[in-house]
């Protein structure tokens, strides 16, 4: 994601639970009048909602942390161990899946702004090329 594209129009929101049936996944969330952040499962190497889940309802799948429905049994572990707060409860838990089956997430493919891609490096590069020049000009853009 790249929260400086952001423009909070929550498409991203709208297409996920219109692909989940209801049930998103993620939610755009505002600072101010200044920033919005798309905030999601951010799939981590080491994933604590993971080991936090005495079920094995979560668990990694190659880089995806994945979730399996059937094995959850709503303790809300998993929610108090992600840093991100991004695992949410209401009986039975819920994150993002990166949209498992489609070749590209409904998030990525709605956004107006390109805020969100599935082009890791690129988005990397960019973000570091975005801290050289704040460091250049003092901390400013």
């Amino acid at each position: 994601m790249d929260i400086n594209r952001c423009i909070g129009c929550r498409s991203c929101e709208v297409a996920c639970k219109r692909v989940h049936e209801g049930k998103g996944h993620m939610n755009v969330h505002f600072s101010g009048d200044h920033a919005s952040v798309p905030v999601f499962c951010h799939h981590c190497e080491d994933a604590t909602c993971t080991m936090a889940c005495f079920s094995g309802a979560l668990y990694k799948d190659g880089e995806k942390t994945a979730f399996a429905l059937d094995k959850c049994t709503g303790c809300g572990l998993c929610r108090l161990a992600c840093p991100f707060g991004v695992v949410w409860t209401n009986k039975l838990a819920h994150k993002c899946d990166l949209c498992a089956g489609r070749d590209i997430p409904a998030c990525v493919q709605t956004c107006p702004a390109n805020a969100l891609t599935t082009d890791y490096d690129k988005t990397l590069k960019r973000a570091r090329s975005r801290a050289v020049l704040a460091a250049a000009h003092g901390g400013r853009r």
